[in-house]
Formats: structure tokens, C-alpha cells, sequence
């Protein structure tokens, strides 16, 4: 990584500054019930997280984890609570709009388009912009991932799995996403491309952007995160600076069981 893009959107589609004002009170969550008939997936979650800010999300396997993402994007039908955009109430907004606003999730299974070219694929983000502001910001996202730049006519098919993360990445960003919603940012991926998505993301937060990730591994959230939430059986059951996260999930074991987990899981290389 090089560089970043320097700017987001506001409410208005216009491009501003970066950096957290006090008319700008960033993504606020607030009892966000989320149910499967009658599963329930997340339960009463509430989350706040301000321009220039990374909320990080770890829980095992079923603690609602997606589903909560998926709630605060409009991905799934919320059963009770609120969802509120730089103080704009967009809890009954559909997924387009929340992401015409500026929300948008990037999902665990990087969802790129295969039969088409990684340009193409960016420029999918792009949808009703005029073209030359299209051609800036995809070429920005080519600032951010040289190796995008140098496989720009290549099939996304044939991208290595890091490859197919940053194209997705740079998709949401060509929407103009102010605030995005990282599922599992470095599942299956190796080590060194997991660092280079960190500094994109930690860039990120720098510049203005609201910023929630999930993620499985513990040591990448407490590089990245300013606070953590942990979800247990769609609950918080704790939430706080990354700090004090730390020193609840090592008391509670959580620690020890990532390190066993990565120690299973450390063939990673894509």
C-alpha cells in the first residue's frame, strides 16, 4: 500500500474532508435485535462508532457476529432497536439506500464478480457517477493496491484470495462508503497480506471513515481496534477501549484460545 483515498462522501454524495466533527456523530447502534423466525441471532446489541474510529467485534462461531453486520447494513430484516447515520434515523432504510448513504459491508467471502476484470469489477462500485469522476476513483483504489493496478485486465477468477480482498475492499470504496463493515477481514489469508490490509484499514480510520470489524484473530484486532465489543449468544457481554478488551479476554480465556487456534490454522498462504 502507497497510499489511500484521501476523502469520503457526505450525506449529499459530495466528497469532503476526512476527520471528525461535531456535527458528524458517526454510526450509532442501539438494541439491534436481529431474528431468524423465531432464533434469535442478535440480541439487544448497541454500538457507537465515530468518524476516524475502529469497533471491533470478536466472538466464536454463531455469536451473531455477520448477522449483526448485516443488520446495520439492511442485509436482514431487524426485529427491534435503531440504526442511526451521522444523526439520521435509517433503521427501515433498504440496503441500497443505507449504502447510497454510505454504509457498506464487505462481505467474508469477498464476493467479487469472476468473469470479470478486476477494473470491471471496481468499476461495478461505481454506478451512477459520471465517468471521470469513476476513472479518479478507480484510480485512486490502484494507488491504494499496486497489485490491483498491475492486474487490472486480469479475470478475478484468477486472483489469489488476498488479490480478491482488496479488489472488494476498493469496490466499496469507489460506492464512496464512509463507514464500512469488515466480515472476517483476514480469513484465509497469509500473514503479509493480512498486514498490508491492516495499514489500508488503519489509513482508513486516519482519514475519517467509520470503520466496525469483525475478526477471528484476536492479535489483528488489538493492533487495529480503539474499542472491542465481545458478542456471546448475540450479546454484549463486554465492550470497551482495546485495553481494557484485552485484559477481559485474557482473563476470560480467549487469549489462549485464539493462540490454539491460530497454531491450527497456520498453513494459511493465500
Amino acid at each position: 500500500m502507497t497510499d489511500t483515498i484521501s476523502n469520503h462522501t457526505a450525506p449529499g454524495g459530495a466528497f469532503v474532508d476526512g476527520g471528525e466533527t461535531a456535527a458528524d456523530p458517526g454510526l450509532q447502534v442501539c438494541d439491534l435485535r436481529v431474528y431468524y423466525g423465531p432464533v434469535p441471532a442478535v440480541r439487544g446489541v448497541t454500538i457507537d462508532c465515530r468518524p476516524g474510529r475502529i469497533v471491533g467485534v470478536i466472538g466464536a462461531n454463531g455469536a451473531g457476529k455477520t448477522s449483526l453486520l448485516s443488520g446495520i447494513a439492511g442485509l436482514v430484516r431487524t426485529s427491534g432497536g435503531s440504526v442511526h447515520l451521522d444523526g439520521r434515523d435509517i433503521t427501515h432504510w433498504p440496503a441500497y439506500r443505507r449504502g447510497q448513504a454510505g454504509v457498506t459491508m464487505v462481505a467474508e467471502r469477498r464476493r467479487v464478480f469472476p468473469s470479470l476484470s478486476v477494473r470491471e469489477n471496481l468499476t461495478v462500485g461505481g454506478w451512477g457517477l459520471d465517468k471521470a469522476e469513476l476513472a479518479g476513483r478507480v484510480e485512486r483504489i490502484f494507488t491504494m493496491f499496486p497489485r490491483l493496478a498491475e492486474r487490472e485486465k486480469v479475470p478475478s477468477f484468477r486472483l489469489s484470495g488476498g488479490e480478491q480482498r482488496m479488489v472488494s475492499i476498493g469496490r466499496a470504496l469507489v460506492t464512496g462508503a464512509r463507514c464500512i463493515l469488515f466480515d472476517e477481514l483476514s480469513l484465509g489469508l497469509a500473514p503479509r497480506i493480512v498486514a498490508e490490509l491492516t495499514q489500508t484499514i488503519r489509513a482508513l480510520a486516519d482519514e475519517g471513515h467509520m470503520i466496525v470489524l469483525v475478526e477471528q484473530y484476536i492479535g489483528v484486532l488489538l493492533k487495529l481496534a480503539d474499542s472491542i465489543d465481545v458478542l456471546e449468544r448475540g450479546r454484549v457481554v463486554f465492550g470497551g477501549p482495546t485495553a481494557e478488551a484485552a485484559q477481559w479476554l485474557e482473563h476470560h480465556g480467549y487469549l489462549a484460545h485464539a493462540e490454539a487456534a491460530a497454531a491450527r490454522a497456520g498453513g494459511s498462504s493465500t
